[in-house]
């Protein structure tokens, strides 16, 4: 039997107050040990979940990290967020979200939204923080940070992201990559369709490379990369971690 949302009424008032809050929560890359004790101190309390969702039938990884930590009857709140370049699709579907979530606020219920990784990178939390600051008082958000699978992949191999005076650049795409080959420390995000040109830097620059895939999920591989090896595609949920050899 499903526990009323109600139930849980006194620690929520504890931990946030008398007004509902927006709270973006960064679950961390996949293990569900990578989770910060902040997002699940937020997570025990809350009333709704909001998950956001690409297409509606398919599972959420962030949901699967944090269930185990919300209460019985905690309320799901789905959120579809189409995978399109369609600006006028995004924008609508970004708004819906907020309206929802706005909605479930109006009632009284505090909804913490789900993402992978860190809320403030490359999130669609981000599109939805910019939407709710004009809706919302300033003390009704708050962003919980949450391990990236930047991070999480250096960990893995025992690599520095950057040491020293060194810069660190993060890119979402490989588009222009070749801008950037002086610099000592990349992150490529998004190279699930473009590994035959991160290859080419690879070859380009001497570089090392690390390819991971699905960080802390079901399926993970991270490996270095060979150069003269051939790969045309990977899974999405993929990044590049290049790092110069130190002089």
């Amino acid at each position: 039997m499903k526990k009323d949302r109600n139930e849980d009424k006194n620690t929520v008032t504890t931990l946030i107050g008398e007004k509902a809050k927006f709270y973006g929560v960064g679950v961390g890359p996949g293990d569900p040990k990578l989770i910060t004790l902040k997002a699940v101190e937020i997570l025990q309390a809350i009333q709704v979940v909001a998950i956001p969702k690409s297409k509606m039938e398919r599972e959420s990884v962030a949901w699967e990290i944090a269930q185990s930590h919300c209460p019985s009857g905690v309320s799901i709140l789905e959120l579809e967020m189409p995978m399109t370049a369609d600006e006028s699709i995004l924008q609508a579907a970004w708004q819906s979200a907020a309206e929802k979530i706005e909605a479930e606020l109006s009632q009284g219920h505090s909804v913490a939204f789900l993402t992978l990784g860190d809320p403030s990178l490359y999130s669609t939390y981000s599109y939805l923080l910019t939407i709710l600051r004009e809706r919302l008082e300033p003390d009704q958000i708050e962003t919980i940070p949450g391990i990236t699978a930047m991070a999480a992949a250096a960990a893995r191999v025992n690599w520095p992201l950057a040491t020293g005076d060194e810069p660190l650049i993060v890119l979402p795409g490989i588009e222009g990559l070749e801008e950037y080959e002086h610099y000592p420390n990349l992150v490529l995000m998004k190279v699930s369709r473009n590994l035959p040109e991160v290859l080419n830097h690879v070859q380009r620059t001497g570089s090392q490379a690390v390819l991971a895939t699905r960080v802390g999920q079901a399926g993970e591989e991270i490996r270095l990369l060979d150069p003269e090896e051939v790969l045309e595609k990977v899974d999405y949920l993929s990044l590049v971690l290049c790092r110069k050899p130190q002089s």
